[in-house]
Formats: C-alpha cells, sequence, structure tokens
C-alpha cells in the first residue's frame, strides 16, 4: 500500500502541472478493482472486475509491451502531427507513442473512466507521461470549452495531421463515450482549421493592413485610456443575429440606455441607428474593403467610438465619421521600434461580436449582456433586417425576389456546410459549420469570464457558460444608475509622430535590399554545407560565417527582419511541419544534420518571397502615410 500510495502522488503531481483541474478530480474518485498480473515479460497487466472473461484484460497477460508496439505501429509518424487515442487501458501503448513520436507530436488522450485511471496510477508509474507538455488527457467531464482551450495553441501542429489509436479491450465498454468524444475533438479540429487556414490565406493581408494602418496606430488614439472605466457598470454587446428585431426597442428607453455601455458589431450599426440608438463604441477588424459598406451615408457620430483592430482594412478608419481607436499589436509594436506606445491588449477577435466581448471585459463591465447573438439562422434569416446588407440588395429586389428569398439563397449557398440544430425554443433551425466554429470560441471564452455573461438573445443557438432571460429582465436586474461620460478620443492624428513613421518605413524599405543580401549568402553558404557533411571542421568553418550573418540579421536588421518573418506564414507552418519530422530521427546524426540543412535552405527561400511582398506593402505604406498629411486639420498641419 506504501508503494501504491507514492506511485499514485507522483503521478498526480507530474498531472497536476498540466491540468490541477482533472488531477482534483481524479483524487477524490474512486478507483475501480482491478485483478493485477505480471506478464510473462515483466509489465503488469490487470483484469477488470473478478477475473471472469477474457475480453475484460486491459492489456496482453503474455507481453504487454510488444502488443502496444503493435498497436503504435499503424501510426504513420510522418504524417501525424496529432495523435488521438481512444481508451487509456493500463497506458502501455501511450508510452510506447510518447517515446515514438518525438517532442514535437501531439497526443490527445480520451478516457471516460476516471476510476480506472485512479487504479492505475496506483500501480503504474507515468509520471513522465503525464508531465510531457504534447500530452492532453481528457475525460467525459471534459466539454467543447474545454478541449478548445487547452489545445488552441497547438492549433497549428494538430492540422498537420491527425490519426486515431482504439485501444483494443477499451472498444467495447465505451462506444458511445468514444463517439461522442470524436465528434467534440471533431468541432474543435474544425475551429483549429479555420483558423490556421485564415492566417495562411490572410497573413499577407494582414500585414498589409497593419502596416498601411501605421500613421493611425502611430499617431492617432488608442484603446488605452479605456481599460477599465466602466468597472462594474453592465454593457450590452449587440451583433446582427435575425432576432435582434426582438428586443431591441427596449434600448430606446433613455431609462435603460442610461445604465449599459452598448457595444455594437458594425454589422448592428445600421440597425441600432435607425432606431435614434446610439452606441458607445462600435467594433471592426476585418480585412476586406468591402465592409466599408457599414459606414456609408452615416452622420456624423462624435458620440461613437469605433474600436478597432489595426488589421482591419484601412479605408474603414478612413471614412468612418466619428472618432477612432486602435487596439494593441504586437507586428506594429516589433515594427515601428522606438515609436512604441504602452498600449494594453485586448484579446483579438474572430469576429467583430467576440471582439465586442472582449471590449466589454475590457472596460471592467460586469454583467454583460448578449443582444441579437443567434449563432445560426433564426427563422430562415441570416441578417436582422435593416443591415447594409439590406441596402446593397436593394437594387435586386422585386414582386418576383423579396430579401427573405436573397436570405435564404445566401444561406442555402452554403448547403455543403449546413448542420440541423435546434434554437432555445426547441424549434428547428439551421447553422453552418463557421457559426459552430464561432459558438465553440464563445463558449471558451464564457468559460474563462470572471463577468456575469447573460444571453438575452431571445433566440438562436443555446450557449453553454452563459445565463438566459429576456433582455427586461435582465435590464430589472442591473442596480447601477447611470454610467458615467466615458473618455471622447480625439479625431487629430499627431504631425510630428506622423512625420516620423515616414522615416522609419523609408529606412524599412533599406533594410529590406540589406536582407536580401545576407539571405542570398546565407544560402549559398548552406548549400555548402551540404556537400561537405562528413566534414566537421568544414562544416565549422561555413557555420562561423554562418554566424556572422545571423549577427547581422538579430542586429541591426532585428526589426525589418521579425516584420518579413511574421509575413513569411506558409514558410513557417512548413518549417514546424520538416521540425516534426527531424525531431524523430534520433539514431543518424548525418542524416539529421541534412534534413536541418534542408529544412534552413527552404526557410529562407520562403523568406525571400516574404521579401518581395514587404517592399510592396511598406512602399504603398509610405505613400498612404504621405497623403494622410494633407487631411490633418489647418491647426495640426
Amino acid at each position: 500500500m506504501a508503494e501504491s500510495d507514492t506511485i499514485f502522488k507522483r503521478n498526480l503531481s507530474a498531472l497536476r502541472l498540466r491540468n490541477s483541474t482533472f488531477a482534483d478530480r481524479l483524487e477524490t474518485t474512486e478507483p475501480v478493482e482491478l485483478n493485477w498480473v505480471t506478464s510473462k515479460k515483466g509489465p503488469l497487466s490487470a483484469q477488470l472486475g473478478d477475473g471472469s472473461g477474457s475480453a475484460s484484460w486491459l492489456a496482453s497477460r503474455f507481453d504487454p509491451g510488444a502488443e502496444a508496439k503493435r498497436l503504435v505501429e499503424k501510426v504513420d509518424r510522418d504524417k501525424a502531427g496529432c495523435v488521438v487515442v481512444m481508451g487509456f487501458g493500463l497506458g502501455h501503448h501511450v508510452s510506447s507513442l510518447v517515446e515514438q513520436l518525438g517532442p514535437r507530436t501531439v497526443l490527445v488522450v480520451f478516457e471516460p473512466d476516471v476510476g480506472l485511471l485512479r487504479a492505475v496510477f496506483e500501480r503504474v508509474d507515468h509520471s513522465a507521461t503525464l508531465a510531457n507538455g504534447m500530452v492532453f488527457i481528457f475525460d467525459r467531464e471534459d466539454d467543447r470549452a474545454g478541449l478548445t482551450s487547452r489545445l488552441e495553441r497547438l492549433g497549428g501542429v494538430m492540422t498537420q495531421g491527425t490519426q486515431i489509436v482504439v485501444h483494443p479491450a477499451s472498444r467495447s465498454r465505451h462506444k458511445d463515450a468514444f463517439g461522442a468524444f470524436s465528434k467534440t475533438f471533431a468541432e474543435a479540429l474544425a475551429y483549429f482549421r479555420t483558423t490556421v487556414a485564415t492566417a495562411l490565406v490572410n497573413s499577407a493581408r494582414t500585414c498589409r493592413n497593419l502596416v498601411n494602418n501605421l500613421g493611425h496606430y502611430v499617431a492617432g488614439a488608442t484603446v488605452a485610456e479605456l481599460q477599465g472605466v466602466a468597472k462594474g457598470y453592465a454593457a450590452v454587446c449587440v451583433a446582427a443575429g435575425p432576432s435582434l428585431v426582438r428586443n431591441v426597442d427596449l434600448l430606446r428607453d433613455p431609462a435603460v440606455r442610461s445604465k449599459l455601455v452598448i457595444v455594437t458589431a458594425q454589422t448592428a450599426l445600421r440597425p441600432l441607428l435607425d432606431r435614434g440608438i446610439r452606441p458607445d463604441f462600435v467594433t471592426a477588424l476585418d480585412y476586406s474593403p468591402i465592409c466599408t459598406r457599414f459606414y456609408e451615408d452615416l452622420p456624423d457620430l462624435p458620440d461613437v467610438t469605433l474600436v478597432v483592430e489595426p488589421k482591419a482594412h484601412p479605408r474603414i478608419l478612413e471614412v468612418y465619421p466619428g472618432p477612432v481607436r486602435v487596439l494593441s499589436s504586437d507586428f506594429n509594436d516589433v515594427l515601428i521600434g522606438d515609436l512604441k506606445r504602452e498600449i494594453p491588449p485586448i484579446r483579438s477577435g474572430t469576429t467583430v461580436a467576440h471582439l465586442s466581448f472582449y471590449l466589454a471585459q475590457y472596460l471592467g463591465c460586469d454583467p454583460i449582456l448578449l443582444l441579437g447573438q443567434d449563432l445560426g439562422f433564426s427563422d430562415g434569416l441570416y441578417y436582422a433586417p435593416g443591415t447594409a446588407v439590406h441596402k446593397v440588395w436593394s437594387s435586386e429586389l422585386s414582386q418576383f425576389n423579396s430579401v427573405e428569398m436573397m436570405e435564404w439563397q445566401r444561406i442555402v449557398r452554403m448547403r455543403g456546410h449546413l448542420t440541423r440544430t435546434e434554437d432555445i425554443h426547441g424549434r428547428p433551425m439551421f447553422t453552418d459549420e463557421q457559426m459552430v466554429t464561432y459558438l465553440r470560441q464563445f463558449e471558451r471564452d464564457f468559460a474563462d469570464a470572471e463577468q456575469r455573461v447573460i444571453d438575452t438573445t431571445e433566440g438562436g443557438q443555446a450557449k453553454a457558460n452563459t445565463e438566459r432571460m429576456a433582455l427586461a429582465e435582465a435590464v430589472g436586474q442591473i442596480e447601477t444608475g447611470a454610467v458615467p461620460e466615458l473618455p471622447r478620443a480625439s479625431r487629430e492624428l499627431d504631425p510630428e509622430r506622423l512625420s516620423k513613421v515616414r522615416g522609419l518605413l523609408e529606412q524599412r524599405l533599406r533594410d529590406l535590399t540589406e536582407l536580401r543580401k545576407v539571405s542570398h549568402n546565407t544560402i549559398a553558404l548552406l548549400e555548402q554545407m551540404q556537400g561537405c557533411l562528413d566534414n566537421q571542421p568544414r562544416l565549422l568553418k561555413i557555420f562561423e560565417k554562418l554566424q556572422k550573418n545571423d549577427r547581422r540579421v538579430h542586429g541591426p536588421l532585428y526589426e525589418t527582419f521579425s516584420a518579413v518573418n511574421a509575413m513569411n506564414t506558409i514558410g513557417v507552418f512548413h518549417r514546424q511541419a520538416a521540425d516534426r519530422r527531424i525531431s524523430q530521427i534520433t539514431d543518424d546524426r548525418q542524416a539529421r544534420q541534412a534534413g536541418q540543412l534542408k529544412r534552413d535552405v527552404e526557410n529562407i527561400e520562403w523568406m525571400l518571397q516574404a521579401c518581395d511582398e514587404a517592399e510592396s506593402i511598406f512602399s504603398e505604406a509610405l505613400e498612404r502615410v504621405t497623403c494622410l498629411r494633407p487631411a490633418l486639420p489647418a491647426a495640426a498641419a
């Protein structure tokens, strides 16, 4: 018993480093009854219950190690960025996978029987496996939000290939549980794929927008002034879901309006203004210039502040008829060097609706109400009536083509991605893969939120980790007085800082010329090394030249190099895959070196392409900053 207690404490301590919540749950769980035996080859095996029936054996009675090896041999290591193991059993196959896969492959283990894990962890030392930062264990209690939250940082690796290993002895015991987890995991993986695909496709466009917004980023107003200014007051985050029209008119009541900070997604701005509701903030982050349609024909809005991610299309910042505040950007901060200002960060949003929620948290608001956040096509509609897109469609309307018909056409265009579900009233409703992805992120955010989150949408999909009630009821519970006046942002740009941005971009263009020269020289040196892998003295001499180039890149060229490297998203993705393959070469030093050199040459070739893109971006941004000068008020110019 003393030895059992020691083993369990060792396993529990290792598990607690990675997942303290699960460790606490495991510690209070009663172990199942296992009949332990020593196999003929030495490792422990065990049988469930009273020992009757061969199906209840959790591992081979003869050679558990060989059995585990046969199971993991089915995994193609080169194609597996992630391996999902269904069933922990005694863990022999899990330990074998950790040894075989190397340090750059994600291992997800699902075991629905926590009592079994408790019994196994009392007898088998898995502490090294449990302490591994690439190993994640889940059970029935882990929901979609928890799964996404724990795995999100490794989403890029997981999208490089996922393979499934099913523990044979667990298959019949947990068929339904395995099916449910498979669905949950597939949804999380779809979210990661969407995120990675968006980053890969939009990386150049994102960087172009970030650099083109340098004028506002360096010389305009920021969100720094807003942190905590509405602490303890309620906020309502307004989105443009179809159900918005059911209760949004309540916000017209001055008594209700005075108690709320209203944060609206840009898609819902027009419906609010048309009802005489002036929000405090409107959020924007979209890459495309088409989103400027949300701001066409708007009146002057001196009291409605646009809070915008710097990655948004620059035309949005230029056409908005009111004050603008920008969020922080790590990319821009590195690029601008000494021009950087301290801007406490707000979490980056996948959509304007997510950004609205993060802004409400940043303001210190509590509770946070959700309105018009359907995350599905309530009543067969895509948008709330009165959104800007309906104005775009107006020229196509006739007695044979109504707004409702065009809404339905917009939905069925994605029929391959549609899913049938139920709304909060139990009525049938369609949603799609994208909306499901957004829902997963919201549920993760709500689970992590310190604030009380109330879903007052009164339609659409149910959202985990929220309270659901009517808007009138939620407003009736707000006991604070009127929200104090919020800080107003200046609509002018600082001319001195704007001038410095121009000089900085000119310097970055000169740096690119030098960076190309160093990169071409580095490729030539790496190719020389590829030809003399068996000549260590020669390799060391070439390596000294490489170090000189490295000091140049990470010295005076560092800020420009970092910007170019951020644009090299596809190259980074390929490098991660190459690193994973190289990490699995453990018994051939020369083959490992050859793989590393090949990887480095390919990475620099990708970076040279990014240099071409950077030159185009910096030149365009320089022209834009120059054009911003005449737009300044005469007194400031």
